[in-house]
């Protein structure tokens, strides 16, 4: 008898099993995605610090640390639907490695909106951009990067966007295309920290 209970609790166990590792349907009540292309334009000015000489006597080789700040503008369409518009405050900070004469950087970049507009949907957000990008010439920087939504306030609470970012970059500022996939009602919101204090 009691071989056999054993027997069925082994079951009932082993039939839940391939619940357990399986993510709830209803974690994200995706009912649209929503897809677009933009421009997204900066003006930044900054401090530029060495972090290394390379170990060698040349003195146009480094690696630097780059700080820059000022004001961000996302516009569009390129084509097809218009998907985030507003103006905000920019922060990126990076490496440039230039030890082998051939700069490469990698970057963080933070856009801080009081309003932005995305797929129609306005309120508060914070936007990611990391990346790396490769020097072709002096003082032009040549990106490729991701870009996504962190957190939303207002109507745009609960969104989830995820794209790429190309473009060119100098001291002064950045000319980049982008395009995003977004849909809401999102449920997993680790960086709502982040948009504290951006009202809506």
């Amino acid at each position: 008898m009691q071989t056999r209970t054993v027997f069925r609790m082994a079951a009932v166990v082993l039939v839940g099993l391939p619940v357990l590792g399986q993510p709830l349907a209803s974690a994200d009540n995706v009912k649209e995605q929503f897809y677009g292309t933009g421009l997204r334009s900066a003006n930044v000015t900054g401090t530029t610090e060495p972090v290394s000489d390379c170990g060698d006597s040349n003195a146009a080789t480094n690696i630097s640390h780059l700080i820059r700040t000022g004001q961000v503008t996302y516009t569009g369409p390129i084509q097809g639907t218009t998907i985030m518009e507003g103006t905000g405050a920019a922060v990126s900070v990076g490496l440039s490695d230039n030890c082998q004469g051939q700069t490469h950087t990698g970057f963080r970049v933070i856009d801080t909106f009081a309003t932005l507009t995305v797929a129609g949907r306005t309120g508060g957000a914070v936007v990611e951009i990391v990346g790396r990008g490769t020097s072709p010439g002096p003082g032009v920087v040549l990106n490729e990067a991701r870009l996504r939504v962190l957190c939303g306030t207002g109507e745009l609470r609960g969104i989830h966007a995820e794209g790429v970012v190309v473009g060119s970059a100098n001291p002064t500022g950045a000319a980049s295309a982008f395009q995003l996939w977004v849909h809401f009602d999102h449920k997993h919101d680790h960086f709502d920290f982040m948009c504290e204090g951006l009202g809506q």
